[in-house]
This record gives C-alpha cells, sequence and structure tokens, in this order.
C-alpha cells in the first residue's frame, strides 16, 4: 500500500514540474516585447533607444523591420545577452536603463529641470506634443529630447523605462506616473523635489503640483529613474 501511494505521489509531482514549466516557457515567450514583423509604440522606444547609442537604425518607424533585429542582436552580443534579434524581458529592462553608457549626471538633471521649468502655463492640449500645447506625455518627451534622449510617446510605455524607484526615494529627474482616467499609468510628470512635480494637467496646462494633494496622491501608481 505504502509502494503505491509513493508512486502516485511521484506521478502527482511529476504532472506538476511538468506544467510549471510549460508555464514558465508560455510566460519567457510572452515577455517578448518586440520581435522582426512587430509593431507599435513599444517597438518605437526599441529603435529610438537604439538610435541613441548609436546602432545602424536609420530611422524610427515603429515597425520592426530586419535592420532593427540586426542591430537588437549587435546590441545584445555587446551586452553579452543571447543572441535572438527579439526584444525579450531581459533584453528590454537592459536596453531601457539610461544610466548605462549614457553618463548622465547632475548636471543633466539641472538642465532637463530647467528646460521644464521653462514652459509652465503652456496650455495642455490633447496629443499635444510642442511648446504650442502640450499633454502629459507628450510634455516628458519633448524636455528629455532637449537634452538628448529620446523617449517613447505615450505614458504607458514610458512606465516601462529605466528602473522603479519607491516613493520615499524619488530624486529630481525621475518620472513620476499616475492612474487617471484609465487603468494604468494614464499620466506622469517629472519629479522637482521636496515632493512636488512638475506636468502638463488638463485643469492647469504645465504647473508643479503636489504629489501629498489628495488628488494625485491618490492616484500616485509609481516612478522610474532613467538616469
Amino acid at each position: 500500500m505504502k509502494q503505491i501511494t509513493t508512486r502516485r505521489t511521484t506521478v502527482f509531482l511529476a504532472f506538476w514540474l511538468c506544467l510549471a514549466v510549460a508555464l514558465m516557457q508560455t510566460t519567457v515567450a510572452q515577455a517578448a516585447t518586440a520581435r522582426e514583423g512587430d509593431q507599435g509604440d513599444r517597438v518605437l522606444a526599441v529603435q529610438l533607444r537604439l538610435i541613441d547609442l548609436g546602432y545602424n537604425v536609420p530611422k524610427a518607424t515603429g515597425e520592426y523591420d530586419a535592420r532593427t533585429a540586426r542591430a537588437v542582436m549587435t546590441y545584445q552580443k555587446q551586452a553579452r545577452l543571447n543572441q535572438t534579434g527579439v526584444v525579450d524581458e531581459i533584453t528590454w529592462h537592459f536596453l531601457m536603463d539610461y544610466g548605462k553608457g549614457g553618463n548622465y549626471g547632475k548636471k543633466d538633471v539641472a538642465r532637463l529641470l530647467n528646460v521644464a521649468m521653462r514652459f509652465g502655463g503652456v496650455p495642455y492640449v490633447w496629443g499635444g506634443e510642442t511648446p504650442a500645447g502640450f499633454d502629459c506625455s507628450g510634455f516628458v518627451q519633448y524636455v528629455f529630447r532637449q537634452i538628448g534622449i529620446n523617449l517613447p510617446r505615450t505614458a504607458d510605455v514610458q512606465y516601462e523605462l529605466g528602473r522603479k524607484v519607491l516613493q520615499s526615494e524619488l530624486q529630481p529627474g525621475d518620472l513620476v506616473f499616475f492612474e487617471t482616467y484609465e487603468p494604468g499609468a494614464s499620466h506622469n510628470g517629472i519629479y522637482v523635489g521636496d515632493g512636488n512635480f512638475i506636468g502638463a494637467n488638463s485643469g492647469t496646462g504645465v504647473a508643479v503640483a503636489s504629489l501629498a494633494s489628495p488628488y494625485w496622491s491618490a492616484r500616485y501608481l509609481g516612478a522610474r529613474r532613467l538616469f
């Protein structure tokens, strides 16, 4: 009787082990951010970052073509990652850590904040990405571009960049994100210090706001550090 029970236990454990491996493989496959043939904001983010780093991607089109795949493989080789040409989760995190190889420092943060503050009072415009009018992520993208950093366009993709930062560890230049009109990161701004951030907000245009205010504290989602 004991032998039968042991066999059943072994079979049971083997079944669940196989199931766990299958689920892990599925999770890894789903974690792929971009591969040849894909298109969209995440592909555009990959291309912009590769261009920033000097890889041979002639234009950021948002379409993952063969040239983008070759550039990804070159990056993976130099970063000592698996050379697949697919931007999996590991490649994405390495690639989007703007602090690696960028040599950004306090002067760059000061420049970033100076640029951001210059646009105080610019009106909020849905879809706006110029000084004639900004929406939240358009403002963030424009400001970072002025110091030579190309970011993807939308808040949800910007939320996947860099490294996660706890609210208690925020530093000037970090990106702060909020969950407003839809689930996930739907609004963002640039942390300026002392519990405040600057962003393009629908009620005020580009302005400094407090993270501790009832509205923003209730909707705070997280923060990311690019450098």
